[in-house]
This record gives structure tokens, sequence and C-alpha cells, in this order.
């Protein structure tokens, strides 16, 4: 059997405008692409780029779902791979040693307005190491180009170490003031009596020195007798040296 053709008459200048139009196609196809491989080179290099922060740095969206963090924050706040933690709500995410996040720090953010102001926060939570780490964590606002509200970036500032190193400072300065505070010094002229060899006080009393000594210094008295006068007051006791 012969096949049938059909043959159709289609105008030169249709034909033109149908092969421009496969041409511009064509171009848009390629410009996404390049478009769709650029996206791909930024989404590695801001990985590399976070990852290099050794700081805890989350993303999260306005019902605080997990879209996205770095290695620090999956490895030492959370201890799970990145992979089974994002796309979850970070008030419902566990540590590796089974302690949730603390909810108030992920809540959601308010969709009707954004401000361009970082608000830090200060907390103290176990980590994947079960040990509790001080951090103080600093969030703002991501907007979308209509100016809504799309979530949040979070970045958490390990300060347990400065902490420490504060309260060891505390403590030393309490103990050195405590320290002082025992210590009298004496200052300035005291009026002393030429024969008994008493002190007046500020009261006008005479205070036997040792006394008055023992009042206004750390010093503790032991008594004894010196050779010149032992040979005074104990003329019949030989101390040696005639």
């Amino acid at each position: 059997m012969v096949p049938m053709f059909k043959w159709r008459l289609v105008h030169t200048d249709k034909l033109a405008e149908m092969a421009a139009r496969i041409a511009t196609l064509e171009q848009e196809v390629h410009t996404a692409r390049q478009h769709k491989s650029a996206l791909r080179q930024n989404m590695r290099l801001l990985d590399v780029l976070l990852n290099t922060i050794p700081d805890p740095v989350f993303f999260q969206d306005v019902d605080g779902v997990l879209q996205g963090c770095n290695l620090s924050f999956a490895d030492n706040v959370v201890g799970h791979p990145r992979g089974k933690i994002l796309g979850k709500p970070l008030s419902e995410l566990q540590t590796r040693s089974r302690r949730r996040l603390p909810g108030d720090l992920f809540k959601p953010l308010n969709t009707t307005s954004a401000s361009a102001e970082v608000v830090q926060t200060e907390v103290a939570l176990k980590c994947a190491d079960d040990r509790e780490h001080a951090f103080i964590v600093s969030k703002a606002a991501i907007t979308a180009s209509d100016g809504e509200v799309s979530g949040a970036v979070g970045l958490m500032l390990d300060i347990t170490d400065r902490k420490r190193s504060e309260a060891e400072k505390e403590g030393l300065i309490k103990e050195l003031k405590a320290a002082l505070a025992t210590v009298k010094t004496l200052r300035g002229l005291l009026p002393v009596c030429s024969f008994c060899k008493k002190i007046r006080n500020d009261q006008g009393y005479w205070q036997q020195l040792e006394a008055y000594i023992q009042e206004h210094s750390e010093a503790v008295f032991s008594h004894s007798i010196c050779r010149e006068c032992a040979k005074i007051h104990y003329p019949e006791l030989n101390f040696g040296g005639g």
C-alpha cells in the first residue's frame, strides 16, 4: 500500500517567526541552566563558608523549623548529622544526650513586622557533650523582597570559658578584699610616753605598747628578756659573756 502524504503550505514569515521563537526558548533554557549552575556554586560556597565558622549557626523559618545550619551546630550543639535534623522544629530537637533545646530561644518570629536590629540573648544549655555551656545567641530576621519576614538566622557564641574566667577573677577579688579588710596599717605619729613607753590612742587613753600594736595590726607578741635587761634585773644569774 502506497503511503499517503498530505502537503501543507506554510508561509515563510510564519516559519521565520517559529524559528525565532525556538531560538529564544533555547537561549532561555541555556540561561536557566547557567543560573542553576551559579546557584549550586553559590550554595556550595555558602556551605563551605558556614562550616569554616567555629561558632554554631542556624537558619529557621517563621514556624521555627530548622532550614539550615553549619556543622558546628549539628555536631557540637545537637550531636546529630545535619541530614537528620533539617526540616524539624528547633523546639523539638533533642541533643545526643537526649536533652531538648530551649524552645523559647527558637520561638517563631513576628511575621507582621521586621527589624534590622540584632537581638542578643544569653542562655545556658547542655550540648551534645552533656556539659552545660553558656552562649550569647545573636538573632536577626530574614526578610523577603516584599519586606515580609521569612525566617531568622542565629549565631551562638560560646562564652563558657569566659564566664568561668570571670567567676575565678571575681572570687579572687573577693578574697583579696577580705584579706585587705583584715589588714590594719599603723600610720602617722604615735604619742609614746618617754618613761613607761605606753601609747596614747585616738580616745586619749594610754595603752600598753603591745596592746596598741596588736589592736592596729596582725602582729602577735611573745615576751622574752634581752641580755642587758637580764643583767640589770637578774644580776645573780650568769648569762655568759661576763
